[in-house]
């Protein structure tokens, strides 16, 4: 693989991390989550395999079992797993980040002993319960409500496109406590999955096969005081900051299924020969092989770009959401162009090119489709849309 232009964005030890990960990733994970694959299922087997090897929670403080990272950290980690069936990358990150970063951020010391600490080890595997069936990237249009009794709270609605929800253990649950559209109609909750009255039910998807995805319903589910996450009302502000890296994140994901979607195409292109030459030597392909590339390096700058700002503390709002417009436009056109630069080849199984396809719309989708994203890049602009 050359190096990238965003290289020069990354330390020697980042650089030293990501060869490290993804030659663990391939030879330690590429087997299981093939196996997920074929199975439609979430090899769980994947989290004893990063714990044994120190590839848990890479991006949290050692103090509390991380592999003590950074931002960019997540971003090279979560690229290199996403080079594998996407679907094992989605259930660790839905794990690993949406249903543990909160509860660092605003847990109290109970609910980081007993929720947070067996999570980052993985011995409690977490989800995070935001999208309703009406709700999705608009979160004030969340009707999962919460309402008090006595010192309890009463939890009905339901949630969909949960990852992680027919095998977590908890959910990070936002639910409505005020019945007003408000900023601080939102609260979130530590739901343990064993509580009576929730449902979990699996879906059919395209793609991520070797993820677990749910309809969660909550059916008067009662939950204790010391449930509560952080304070009554203060979610939505909470989930900004989790969404915001979240976002970064998310984007690695799809440009490590766009990167082998290039790398594979280019291969062919040096391999495959029709009238006398390589296929290569067509412009009309070697021209899109080069805006593969292209957009790829520059996805991955405005990515790295964005995570560089998080990490000094700046409000990288607008920049993650660059990061993720780019991003879904080289993994759409680098699937798409996988397919058909290897003709016929490209629409069997055995080449690995239709899984790429298959995970690419999940990667554009999860944490804010590629409209909202540009919906917050415009109003940054000063664009009231």
């Amino acid at each position: 693989m050359l190096g990238t232009a965003a290289d020069a964005m990354l330390d020697e030890e980042h650089r030293q991390y990501r060869e490290s990960c993804r030659a663990f990733m391939l030879d330690k994970l590429a087997q299981p989550a093939a196996r997920g694959e074929s199975e439609r299922v979430f090899p769980l087997e994947v989290y004893s395999i990063l714990r044994e090897h120190g590839f848990l929670a890479p991006n949290y403080p050692e103090a509390i079992g991380g592999g003590g990272g950074d931002l960019l950290t997540g971003c090279i980690y979560y690229e290199e797993m996403s080079r594998l069936p996407a679907g094992v990358s989605a259930g660790v990150f839905a794990h690993q980040h949406l249903a543990i970063r909160p509860i660092l951020e605003v847990g109290n010391e109970t609910q980081q002993r007993e929720f947070m600490l067996p999570a980052i080890r993985a011995e409690r595997i977490g989800a995070f319960a935001l999208t309703e069936p009406d709700a999705g990237s608009d979160v004030q249009g969340i009707r999962t409500f919460a309402r008090r009794d006595g010192d309890d709270w009463i939890i009905n609605g339901a949630k969909v496109y949960i990852t992680n929800g027919t095998i977590c253990d908890y959910f990070v649950l936002a639910a409505r406590t005020a019945r007003e559209r408000r900023p601080d109609a939102l609260t979130l909750f530590l739901v343990d999955r064993s509580t009576p009255g929730i449902d979990a039910r699996p879906l059919d998807k395209l793609g991520n096969w070797s993820s677990s995805t749910g309809l969660v319903s909550f059916d008067d589910v009662r939950v204790g005081s010391g449930q509560l996450l952080g304070r009554v009302g203060g979610g939505l502000a909470q989930l900004k900051a989790t969404l915001t890296s979240g976002r970064i994140m998310q984007a690695t994901r799809g440009l490590g299924i766009a990167q082998v979607a290039y790398e594979k195409t280019l291969a062919y292109a040096q391999t495959r020969h029709a009238f006398g030459r390589s296929i290569g030597e067509f412009q009309g392909v070697a021209f899109k092989i080069a805006d593969m590339h292209a957009q790829i390096e520059a996805a991955r700058l405005m990515v790295y770009s964005a995570a560089r700002a998080a990490m000094r503390g700046e409000d990288a709002g607008r920049l993650a959401s660059l990061g993720k417009m780019l991003t879904a436009d080289a993994v759409q056109f680098a699937t798409t162009q996988a397919v058909m630069l290897h003709g016929g080849l490209g629409y069997m199984e055995e080449s690995g090119v239709p899984r790429l396809f298959r995970d690419m719309p999940e990667s554009i989708i999860g944490e804010g489709a590629r409209e909202i994203q540009a919906r917050i890049v415009a109003r940054s602009l000063g664009l009231k849309c």
